[in-house]
């Protein structure tokens, strides 16, 4: 069992790396965030950690957790067709979950351990709005970076927390999976609009503009699961009336006409611009036997959508001239 320390003590073993995953769990508390699909609040434990004239960062331990070292990852194999290249991943918890607790992980993850070095920017809860206003992978890009991966959206469609805003109440005369389209209100389209509107005049235009000879390769999720009183689905679809628990196929068409319509705007941008912007559909990719909760993949899902992402990188044509550039020294991010 870990022995009581100070906060002092346990921001030095942050800083100088010598905080183990095991220990991380044992002075840090992780629950999802019931107010922002995607995201997780963290606490210190005030059981093993001394927070003495310091007590209001027990309560957002977030910065703290941010940079908890990860645990050493295995030995890349061989090299890929990405090798030489630099490419950099930006998105929300699809592609980063927190360190601290045995969550499954990501695509990232299993990217970065076959053969596809990234250097990844991406933090669970993040908003597209924040993505595009922190615009932290500008540099990397700038610097020489030819391909962004990028992961965003899905608070946004799902409301930031306010998921039941876009669903009609139930109606017990409406409870076929075919009635789904019933319970989508008009409001969550204009969201759409404008989540679509926010991507093209912040990435994918600026991309064109700056860098027409690079790539953003984007996903646009899978069919996640409400679950009965879920923290992010299942409840806000509860307030509705729409309880997993007894319309499951209900709640699953629901939800599967809005991933459907976010993918679908998607494959629109990327008939336009083409030269910059790939839309890659992971829809089907994960089983229903495959989620860690209602909106991330186990392990044995994240594998099989990084070799969706290996395969798109791989497509992806790279000219002598961008390989060289590729080649400059950029900064290495967690």
């Amino acid at each position: 069992m870990a022995k009581r320390i100070s906060l002092a003590q346990l921001v030095d073993r942050i800083q100088t790396g010598k905080l183990t995953p095991q220990e991380a769990r044992t002075y840090f508390i992780v629950e999802p965030n019931v107010h922002q699909p995607f995201d997780f609040n963290t606490y210190i434990n005030t059981d093993y950690v001394d927070v003495t004239n310091a007590e209001s960062l027990a309560h957002d331990a977030n910065l703290l957790v941010r940079h908890v070292p990860k645990a050493p990852a295995r030995k890349q194999v061989a090299k890929s067709k990405a090798a030489g290249r630099q490419i950099v991943a930006e998105g929300d918890s699809w592609f980063r979950l927190p360190q601290i607790f045995p969550f499954p992980k990501t695509c990232i993850d299993f990217l970065q351990q076959t053969g596809y070095p990234n250097t990844n920017l991406a933090h669970w809860g993040d908003t597209l709005d924040e993505i595009l206003l922190a615009s932290q992978f500008w540099p990397y890009i700038d610097g020489g970076a030819d391909l962004l991966l990028f992961s965003a959206g899905g608070n946004d469609v799902l409301g930031n927390g306010g998921l039941a805003s876009f669903l009609n109440l139930f109606d017990p005369d409406m409870t076929k999976p075919s009635d789904a389209p019933y319970y989508v209100k008009p409001e969550f389209y204009d969201n759409l609009a404008d989540i679509i509107g926010n991507l093209e005049t912040g990435l994918i235009k600026p991309m064109a503009a700056r860098h027409a000879n690079k790539k953003i390769i984007m996903h646009g999720y899978d069919y996640v699961i409400p679950r009965p009183h879920g923290p992010w689905m299942g409840s806000p679809m509860e307030y509705q009336g729409l309880d997993p628990a007894f319309n499951a196929s209900l709640c699953q068409a629901i939800i599967r006409i809005m991933i459907d319509a976010y993918n679908s705007r998607l494959k629109a941008l990327a008939a336009k611009y083409g030269d910059v912007f790939i839309h890659l559909d992971l829809r089907g990719t994960v089983k229903k036997t495959e989620w860690y909760d209602e909106l991330h993949p186990k392990e044995v899902a994240a594998k099989k959508i990084a070799a969706k992402f290996a395969k798109a990188i791989d497509s992806v044509h790279v000219t002598v001239q961008e390989q060289a550039i590729a080649k400059m020294h950029l900064p290495r991010a967690a």
